[in-house]
């Protein structure tokens, strides 16, 4: 059953991407005039979000979030070009995922909460990167809700993983209630009102619907990720240390040189 909230935050995404769509085929032609020009706007393709907020990759990485839920129909038709564009992410970007959860304390949507507990239990096991494109399919393709402890150990079965493993981590509620701590607390710092939504080193957001469609939110990130690096400019060499100007030897008796071996 749909949330009060859950329904207003997927009912806000449903008129975004409506009218994303429309804005896009709108705005094809004076792209095409703008040519390289047309560069991404602030408010428009992308957004500025303050206070910025702190990455743990500090300056050496451009971190760029996505928040996402497996039971998002968008999340799942993004996912194949984004698996694509994470392999041939420059060296200086650090992707992650982080699978929100919806609703409160007092009125949890259950549907994002035992996907997200699914996601970190395949986290925890180092099988996101092999195994999330066939969450999407099972929930998308197949049909299934993946919504029970059952139904996902029976998941987990059809995919030959591990039982034993995956139970036991799926069943760590101490660990998997700290990560979920920590991706509600994420989920809240960028303040995340629909799926999938980016945040880039921690102070851009954008997405296929802000940005006005997939390609443009592709350049809107490849944008954002260059803007950062020319933000930060190149680091400082470090400074040679200077010749000092050669003086004359100062002659020493013998007898004051210390001999060491």
């Amino acid at each position: 059953m749909t949330t009060p909230l859950t329904h207003h935050l997927l009912s806000r995404r449903t008129l975004s991407l409506a009218l994303a769509s429309v804005f896009a085929s709108s705005a094809l032609p004076a792209m095409a005039q703008g040519g390289p020009q047309s560069l991404p706007q602030e408010g428009q393709q992308y957004r500025v979000l303050k206070p910025r907020n702190t990455t743990p990759v500090g300056d050496k990485k451009i971190e760029v979030i996505e928040f996402f839920w497996f039971g998002c129909p968008h999340c799942n038709t993004l996912d194949p070009s984004l698996e694509a564009w994470v392999k041939k992410a420059p060296a200086d970007v650090a992707f992650k995922r982080v699978h929100i959860h919806f609703g409160t304390a007092a009125a949890p949507d259950k549907r994002t909460e035992t996907h997200q507990r699914l996601f970190y239990t395949l986290e925890m096991l180092g099988l996101n990167a092999t195994h999330n494109s066939g969450v999407f399919n099972a929930i998308h393709a197949d049909r299934k809700t993946l919504t029970t402890r059952d139904g996902i150990l029976e998941w987990a079965k059809s995919r030959n993983l591990d039982l034993a493993k995956f139970t036991a981590a799926f069943d760590d509620g101490f660990t998997l209630s700290r990560k979920m701590r920590e991706a509600s607390a994420l989920q809240e710092a960028y303040k995340v009102d629909g799926v999938p939504y980016f945040a880039i080193d921690g102070q851009y957001i954008t997405s296929p619907s802000i940005a006005g469609g997939e390609p443009s939110f592709y350049n809107t990130l490849d944008f954002l990720i260059n803007k950062v690096r020319k933000d930060r400019g190149p680091v400082a060499a470090a400074s040679k240390p200077k010749l000092e100007d050669k003086k004359p030897i100062k002659q020493v008796s013998d007898k004051t040189v210390k001999k060491t071996d």
